[in-house]
């Protein structure tokens, strides 16, 4: 495995940090009635979108799911943007319009996160398809839950991507649960490795709650993309610290299960490792947690600021079809 400069390790670490702060914050905010909408946060998991985008570029692209505030985060999204965003404000990334389970920004390579399981993997798996076609060399993740391995759509992507041998990165976040039901509930088999492999590319198992495997792993991956090699499915066991979505409290998970997982939590890992290798002082450490409090507290402050959409803008950003609208018209006459 690659070893990491200081400064990669920092990067790495602002980036989760930033990750926790903004779904910290969410917890918070909507817990206080502040924000309209389902929440999914992704605490626990932010090693995984982290280790991934370190190797990506401006020009590569991503799909992502319901709990996608840290995959997006990690490709560039700003939080300040995602927080109007959550407020439903016009200065959102998507106008107000699409709210947490569909954040996207195309000027980053986001292609949105989706509410609808496995919906995003065939929309990657296309894109890619697309680079291909254009003779280009950047590349697709796809990220999509444990639960989605139980979607007709993943499987029926996964074997377009290995027949047309497309420049995409399977990225399953394994965190143990398809909302309250534990994976030997759904998967009939322990292992998905093999069971990926079958599909005629290449398959690893990666702990991700250690962003340094994660980024090893991702860094092997967009390689054999960029090459013309074609896909390859990471499997990345991590946990979500907290239930399904705010308000879920997590009373199936076993007693002592989310504790021993929490012990293992990701961005205290990372924050041990660069102390204890001297990449960062403590110092340092506590000034870049200051700053990024300090941001997430600003770009909260503004976004709140800012005035509700005009009624109007409803109707703007909506497909029509005029003859469509026409026989409404009609009908109602």
């Amino acid at each position: 495995m690659r070893v990491l400069s200081s400064s990669e390790l920092e990067r790495l670490y602002r980036t989760m940090r930033l990750i926790r702060a903004f779904e910290e914050k969410i917890r918070e905010l909507h817990g206080e009635n502040r924000l309209p909408g389902f929440m999914h946060v992704s605490i626990g998991q932010e090693a995984v979108p982290a280790g991934v985008s370190f190797h990506l570029r401006e020009d590569d692209l991503i799909a992502t799911t319901h709990r996608g505030h840290g995959d997006v985060i990690a490709k560039g999204a700003q939080v300040e943007a995602m927080f109007a965003e959550l407020f439903a404000r016009a200065e959102g990334l998507c106008r107000g319009k699409g709210g947490s389970m569909h954040v996207t920004d195309v000027s980053r390579g986001i292609l949105g996160a989706n509410g609808i399981v496995a919906a995003g993997i065939p929309i990657a798996v296309g894109a890619a398809l697309g680079l291909k076609r254009l003779g280009r060399d950047n590349l697709v993740v796809s990220y999509f839950g444990d639960g989605a391995i139980a979607n007709g759509a993943c499987h029926e992507a996964m074997n377009m991507a290995s027949l047309w041998k497309v420049p995409v990165v399977f990225v399953r976040v394994n965190n143990q649960y398809a909302e309250s039901t534990p994976q030997a509930h759904y998967q009939g088999i322990p292992n998905v490795v093999p069971f990926a492999e079958s599909y005629g590319f290449p398959a690893e198992e990666v702990d991700g709650n250690d962003v340094e495997a994660v980024a090893a792993a991702a860094g092997r991956a967009v390689e054999r993309a960029r090459a013309g090699g074609g896909a390859t499915f990471l499997e990345c066991l991590t946990y979500r610290h907290h239930g399904h979505n705010i308000g879920d409290p997590g009373a199936y998970r076993p007693a002592g299960e989310p504790e021993s997982w929490i012990a293992r939590d990701p961005v205290v890992a990372l924050r041990a490792r660069v102390l204890a290798d001297g990449a960062l002082s403590q110092q340092e450490l506590e000034e870049i947690d200051a700053g990024i409090d300090d941001r997430i507290a600003a770009a909260v402050e503004w976004a709140d600021a800012l005035p509700e959409p005009s009624p109007e803008l409803a109707l703007e950003d909506v497909y029509s079809d005029p003859i469509t609208l026409a026989a409404f018209a009609g009908s109602s006459a």
